[in-house]
C-alpha cells in the first residue's frame, strides 16, 4: 500500500469502535446510541460485500499538497464508487431509496469523521453522493378511530386477553406520543403530580430530552390496571416485534381492512409493494409501534395544539421535514372536516327553506 493511502474498511472499523467506546460523540455531546452503531455495522457489512462482488479493495488517499491531476483522479474514483455501489445496492440487494439513502448517509458521516476529527486531508468527494428520495405520508389513526378504541366497550369486551392488553398499549401510545422504547419502560416513578393533574416525567432514551406530559383519566385507568402486576411497569411488557404483530391483529379486529397501497421508491420511481400473497396492503397491515407516536403528534395538531408545543413534546427540531409531514396530515384532515361542514350547511339551508314553506302554509 502507498504510504499516502488508507484502507477504507480498516478506517471504518476504527470509526465504529470510536462510536461504540464513547470517544466519538454526537454534535450535542451525547454518546452514540446502540441503534446507530448497528446501522454503521450494517453499512460496514455492505461495503465488505461490495468489495467481494467487484474484487476491489477500497482505499482513501491523503491529499496533502495534491496536484489538480490527482484531485481530478480522486473525484473520478469516488464517482465510480458511487455509481457502482448504488448499482450494487439497487440491483444486487434490491433495496429501495430509503435504505440506500441511509447507507450513503452513514458513509458520509464516516468521511466527515475522518475530516473533522482525524484531520485527514481526503477532499470533499463524498458530498457528491446523492440518492433520490420520495416522501410518503405516514399512516396514522384518525381521531374517530382513536375514540372508538378508547370508548367502545363492546369492541373491548370481545377481544382476547392479549389483544385487550395491546389495545391498552395502543391508546396510551397514541396519547403520550413516546417512542416505543420509552413507552415500554414507563414505571410508577415516572408519574408526578402537580395539584390535581398527573404527568409523565421522563428523559427519552434516544435523545435524553426531558419530557413532561399530562395524563388524561383514561390513561390513568390503564396504568392503574397494570402497575401492581408488572413489577411497577405501567404497561404490559412485550417485545417490539410482538407488539407490531398484535397491533395488526387488533386493527384487523377493529375492521380497518380497507386497501391502502404500500408504495416505495427505487431510484426515484414509485413502486407498489405487495404482500406475501401478492395482494395490496390493507390499513391494518401498515400499523406498527411507531404508528402510536405518529398518531399522537397528528392528533394534537388536528385538535388545535400549537405547533411549537407539539414539537417540544415530540422532540423534532425547528424546520424538521419529518415534523411537517404531520402538519400536512393535520391540514388534510381539517380540510376534510371543513368540506363536511360546508355540505352540512347546504343541506341545512335547504331544510330551513322547506320548513319555512311549511310554516307559511
Amino acid at each position: 500500500m502507498n504510504s499516502k493511502e488508507l484502507i477504507l474498511l480498516t478506517e471504518f472499523e476504527k470509526f465504529i469502535n470510536a462510536s461504540a467506546s464513547g470517544k466519538r460523540l454526537t454534535a450535542s455531546g451525547k454518546r452514540i446510541t446502540n441503534g446507530v452503531i448497528q446501522n454503521y455495522q450494517f453499512t460496514q457489512k455492505l461495503l465488505e460485500e461490495y468489495e467481494q462482488h467487484y474484487s476491489v479493495t477500497l482505499r482513501i488517499v491523503l491529499l496533502n499538497k495534491a496536484s489538480l491531476t490527482i484531485l481530478q483522479k480522486e473525484k473520478k474514483y469516488w464517482m465510480k464508487f458511487y455509481i457502482q455501489f448504488s448499482s450494487f445496492l439497487y440491483k444486487q440487494k434490491k433495496y429501495f431509496d430509503n435504505y440506500v439513502s441511509g447507507t450513503f448517509k452513514n458513509i458520509k458521516t464516516f468521511f466527515n469523521y475522518l475530516i473533522t476529527e482525524k484531520a485527514y486531508p481526503i477532499g470533499q468527494f463524498h458530498k457528491l453522493f446523492r440518492v433520490p428520495q420520495k416522501q410518503f405520508s405516514p399512516i396514522v389513526l384518525t381521531p374517530e378511530q382513536l375514540n372508538y378504541l378508547i370508548t367502545d366497550n363492546d369492541f373491548y369486551n370481545r377481544l382476547n386477553p392479549t389483544l385487550k392488553k395491546i389495545r391498552d398499549i395502543l391508546i396510551v401510545g397514541c396519547t403520550l406520543g413516546l417512542r416505543i422504547s420509552d413507552l415500554m419502560r414507563l414505571k410508577s416513578t415516572h408519574i408526578i403530580k402537580a395539584g390535581t393533574v398527573s404527568y409523565i416525567s421522563i428523559h427519552t432514551k434516544k435523545t435524553g430530552t426531558a419530557i413532561k406530559i399530562p395524563i388524561p383519566d383514561y390513561v390513568t385507568t390503564v396504568f392503574d390496571k397494570y402497575k401492581k402486576k408488572n413489577n411497577n411497569f405501567l404497561l404490559p411488557q412485550y417485545a417490539k416485534a410482538n407488539i407490531n404483530k398484535y397491533l395488526k391483529q387488533l386493527a384487523e379486529e377493529a375492521g380497518w381492512t380497507f386497501t391502502i397501497p404500500k408504495n416505495m421508491c427505487r431510484q426515484g420511481k414509485i413502486i407498489e409493494v405487495l404482500n406475501k400473497q401478492g395482494k395490496c396492503y390493507r390499513f391494518c397491515d401498515h400499523i406498527t409501534a411507531h404508528t402510536m407516536r405518529r398518531t399522537a403528534i397528528t392528533t394534537l395538531l388536528i385538535l388545535g395544539v400549537p405547533e411549537l408545543v407539539v414539537r417540544n413534546l415530540s422532540g423534532h427540531a425547528p424546520g424538521s421535514k419529518e415534523f411537517y409531514k404531520y402538519i400536512a396530515i393535520a391540514n388534510e384532515y381539517s380540510n376534510t372536516q371543513i368540506m363536511q361542514a360546508q355540505n352540512k350547511l347546504i343541506n341545512f339551508s335547504r331544510t330551513e327553506h322547506q320548513n319555512e314553506g311549511i310554516r307559511l302554509l
